[in-house]
């Protein structure tokens, strides 16, 4: 039986895998077998494409790393030659390095044959002639990736260079920016600035990454570069693009990973995104990752996903579809009711909750969110808190990762340097979030809405309930954001009798309501009247201590002793 030899190709550039490099070993390959009657063992060809020998990286995480443990294994018989182009193709580690993995292959009874000159190395050879060839080789391999290496290093430390004076680098650049054709900076795309924009505001607005790309693949809106529509991974990619606020961050290879090398440049690519708007994106991405929030479905249908827990046992509210008919319908319900894990908790119709609560707490900006033309300061307020919150997220998870880089033995003074810039960025965001806040419960405090008729109430709450496409979705979608950044607490029993031990603060009916808690705002308790969400039976409203004494405002005498007492002061 004819022994067999076994092929490795190794291409480690873009220009040799594009052209004929491995038509060409192969090639030799089945032509020195065939001259030498070996049997080529077609079925265990070993390749490493687009990887290098600089490094080792072809032994550590390559096949010819799988190669050698076939011979310690045995799988791969001694005797049995192994076929490539050149020695350079197995290594081009530093000489004792690349000597002591041509000795491993050989002392393992594997014969090594180098196709470009036809020159074998016979198993457990002890000859000095083929040694001292072999060293030869492999020291100029090395040498010839090192001055390589050295030379690309330093064209690509001067691009970086001139990266930092807004010099584009290559003509490489985000998909939404081209280079000038005087090659002296990158222009935006006009149309594609307007998609990215659209898909940051979708964002901000509360849409997941979900939503937004079908959103994108429905309205047929034009990719930047896959045949086969939008996909979450790319929306995804377009969001944490720190490209779009006009920085670049320069990298370097270390030990074959890509790090950060300097300060990022600060207006390398034109800025297509304002800072606010980014960083209110990434809040909302966050939160909702957070949050477990997942899908929401074509009409956006349950405003308080992740937000209302039952007011019993404290567990999550979830959506349930009861399908078509006469009992059909999507319903509030207590997780654990619904697990049977004796909660007594019922159903509440969907729609008729979600208008008890838009209509009766007052504080929600139905106004201003269903007229963008007349935003009011509030929620201007609201969005100017949720981007600066999203920034100091991003500065709090920077500041983690400089503490990493210290707890490894980075450079203190660098290091230090950094925390302390950091540190006077979030206190300055810190200031500006109470000053925020000030100014939003000012406003709040401003506002008086008892003045709206019944009617007024029915057509606000009716303009977030009519289905509609993808503009309904987002006005639901920004709706949801602003509940989220309005309630702290949110408590629902939708019970026809008090579980035992809870004192009602209601003498008659079935005693159904819902408790919000406010950020900014009172506290308030609502029994909406069964036949018509948008009237209420009773309804209290308490204020914490913290802003001033206790005030109750309710339609008969009640009782309060239900209600937290932190929450009352």
């Amino acid at each position: 039986m004819n022994k067999r030899a076994y092929s490795y190709l190794r291409l480690s550039t873009g220009p040799q895998l594009k052209g004929d490099g491995k038509r060409r070993q192969m090639r030799a390959s089945r032509a020195y077998a065939e001259a030498n009657g070996l049997e080529l063992a077609e079925d265990a060809q070993y390749e490493d494409l687009g990887v290098s020998a600089f490094k080792g990286a072809n032994v550590r995480d390559g096949k010819l790393g799988l190669f050698l443990e076939a011979v310690r294994s045995g799988a791969v018989k001694p005797g049995s030659f192994l076929l490539v182009e050149s020695l350079d193709r197995l290594t081009r580690q530093e000489l004792l390095k690349a000597q002591s993995l041509f000795l491993s292959i050989i002392q393992g009874g594997i014969n090594v044959v180098t196709l470009a000159d036809g020159r074998l190395y016979p198993a457990g050879t002890n000859d000095l002639g083929d040694l001292i060839y072999s060293l030869v080789v492999m020291a100029r391999a090395h040498e010839e990736s090192q001055i390589k290496s050295q030379r690309i290093g330093a064209a690509w430390k001067n691009k970086r260079t001139r990266a930092a004076s807004q010099i584009p680098m290559t003509k490489w650049c985000p998909a939404w920016a081209k280079l000038a054709e005087d090659r002296t900076c990158y222009e935006p795309i006009p149309e594609r600035v307007e998609i990215v924009r659209g898909i940051f505001e979708d964002a901000a607005s509360g849409m997941g990454i979900y939503s937004i790309t079908t959103s994108l693949n429905q309205r047929g809106v034009p990719t930047f570069d896959s045949p086969n529509g939008w996909h979450t991974s790319y929306v995804t990619k377009i969001l944490c693009n720190r490209a779009v606020l006009g920085e670049f961050q320069p990298h370097r290879r270390v030990d074959g990973k890509r790090v950060p090398d300097g300060e990022p440049s600060r207006a390398y690519y034109p800025a297509i995104v304002d800072e606010a708007l980014f960083y209110r994106a990434q809040l909302a991405k966050s939160e909702r990752r957070i949050s477990g929030r997942g899908r929401k479905g074509v009409a956006f249908t349950n405003l308080f996903s992740g937000l209302a827990a039952c007011a019993y046992c404290r567990s999550q509210m979830k959506l349930e579809n009861k399908g078509a008919g006469r009992k059909g319908g999507m319903y509030l319900i207590c997780h654990g009711a619904l697990r049977k894990l004796g909660c007594p908790g019922i159903r509440w119709r969907y729609q008729d909750f979600e208008t008890s609560f838009l209509a009766f707490v007052e504080e929600v900006d139905l106004d201003g969110l269903t007229n963008e033309a007349a935003e009011s300061a509030k929620l201007r307020l609201e969005s100017d808190i949720a981007a600066i919150k999203g920034e100091l997220a991003q500065v709090e998870q920077l500041m983690e990762k400089t503490f990493a880089v210290l707890a490894t033995g980075g450079r203190i003074e660098f290091v230090t340097a950094k925390l302390k810039e950091q540190e006077a960025r979030r206190a300055e965001l810190l200031k500006r979030h109470q000053l925020c806040e000030s100014e939003r419960e000012r406003e709040v405090s401003r506002q008086d809405q008892s003045h709206r008729s019944k009617e007024e109430v029915r057509e606000l709450v009716a303009r977030v309930q009519r289905t509609g496409g993808p503009e309904m979705f987002k006005l639901r979608a920004r709706l949801a954001s602003h509940l989220k950044v309005l309630v702290e607490h949110l408590f629902i029993a939708p019970l026809s009798t008090q579980p035992k031990g809870h004192r009602t603060v209601r003498q008659k009916g079935d005693g159904r309501n819902f408790e919000v808690w406010l950020r900014n705002g009172p506290g308030r308790v609502v029994y909406p009247a069964i036949r018509d969400p948008l009237r209420y039976d009773e309804q209290i409203i308490a204020w914490d201590g913290k802003r001033g004494p206790p005030r109750v405002s309710l339609a008969t005498p009640v009782d309060l002793s239900h209600i937290s007492p932190s929450k009352l002061g």
